[in-house]
């Protein structure tokens, strides 16, 4: 994948790309939080990547013992994680997920710092031909508290929605001078999976998320959308954009905290 240049650097300063594709849930939650380490020492990472099989996961703080089934999980051959980040219930499978890394004070605080990604995402989608909106905070109600509801069910004040409903789901976590962000953009609309997985099972419920398959016939490949995202954090953060991988440093730390997101005491502690 040929990436962007920015609409002008910033100071000469570039972020990186990173394009992987599918992994398990705990091996994605580990190379986020490794991220983190090059983010405390001035980086910025754009990660774009998949998960295989597919995931559910939960908030950093978002109570799950007790009132989602794991076994139920388990014999349907999906994952289970729970993420560094906070927010409520999430579905990971036919998405493309993005996570950004940053020193904290790079984009000023958290709220405009999670504003200024999520422009860059709707700008990329928009691109793209979708109907890309970032919610306005006059327009939303009361931020809900991580409970077993899914994440998708309610737009946030500064989420990317499309014809009124989430598109995007993103969570911030900062910690030692850095911080993540990061999000499922859904290519379609399995949120019900979060539904039915919750014990005692509710049966069919339809969760008023949006997949970019509902606005582009054919859909594009990830490498498209991939492509349309890095151009638009180009523009965004008026930076040059290089294609790279992790590093060996970096999949060491992964490799490390990898048993962190592996361990049911964690995945299950709430």
């Amino acid at each position: 994948m040929e990436l962007p240049r920015g609409r002008g650097s910033l100071n000469g300063a570039s972020f990186r790309c990173v394009v992987h594709g599918p992994a398990p849930g705990a091996w994605n939650m580990a190379v986020d939080q490794a991220l983190m380490d090059s983010a405390r020492d001035g980086g910025v990472t754009l990660r774009l990547y998949g998960w295989e099989p597919g995931c559910l996961s939960f908030g950093r703080n978002q109570a799950a013992h007790g009132r989602y089934d794991g076994t139920r999980a388990a014999a349907r051959g999906i994952d289970v994680v729970r993420r560094p980040t906070g927010g409520r219930s999430v579905f990971h499978y036919r998405e493309l997920t993005y996570s950004v890394t940053a020193p904290a004070d790079e984009w000023g605080g958290l709220r405009d710092a999670y504003l200024r990604i999520n422009r860059a995402l709707a700008a990329g989608l928009r691109d793209l031909g979708v109907p890309a909106a970032v919610v306005d905070a006059r327009e939303s109600g009361p931020t809900p508290r991580p409970t077993v509801r899914a994440c998708f069910r309610d737009p946030l004040p500064g989420e990317v929605v499309a014809d009124g409903r989430k598109l995007i789901g993103s969570a911030q976590w900062r910690d030692g001078g850095a911080l993540l962000q990061h999000g499922s953009v859904l290519l379609y609309n399995d949120q019900h999976t979060v539904e039915d997985l919750r014990v005692g099972g509710l049966g069919p419920v339809d969760v008023p998320a949006a997949g970019l398959s509902e606005f582009l016939d054919p859909l594009p490949d990830l490498e498209r959308i991939s492509q349309a995202l890095a151009d638009s954090f180009a523009g965004e953060l008026a930076r040059d954009a290089t294609r790279e991988d992790i590093t060996v440093t970096e999949r060491a730390v992964a490799e490390k905290v990898r048993t962190k997101y592996e361990d049911d005491a964690w995945t299950w502690r709430r």
